[in-house]
């Protein structure tokens, strides 16, 4: 009866230094991990942006932080109204696109002044 309880309690953890568990990653788990990160590190670059508020590249950093934080959260959005989750690595591919033109077009045109 013990030897039941100890085998429900067996937890399994990725191999860090494996490459072949690191390709085995589903796309959403690469979101997920993705939008963590960067509401990390927009939360890090505003507390820099306090300090040296003029430095052009940590303001670009910012946006595109900003418009890819943005867009994978539009990703879920769209698979909790209900998207076929078929389309996780469409969504991603396409969300990760958007945020990068985005970027581009607020580079182009300098609408953020930077």
């Amino acid at each position: 009866m013990e030897d039941t309880k100890n085998a429900d309690r067996i937890i399994r953890r990725r191999d860090l230094t494996s490459l072949s568990e690191w390709r085995a990653t589903q796309v959403g788990m690469w979101a997920w991990l993705m939008q963590r990160f960067s509401a990390i590190l927009i939360v890090i670059l505003i507390s820099l942006h306090l300090v040296y508020p003029y430095m052009v590249g940590l303001q670009a950093i910012m946006a595109f932080l900003v418009f890819l934080h943005a867009a994978l959260g539009l990703r879920v959005i769209f698979l909790d109204l209900g998207a076929n989750t078929a389309l996780h690595k469409t969504l991603f591919y396409v969300m990760i696109a958007l945020a990068f033109v985005l970027f581009v077009i607020v580079l182009k045109y300098r609408i953020l002044y930077f």
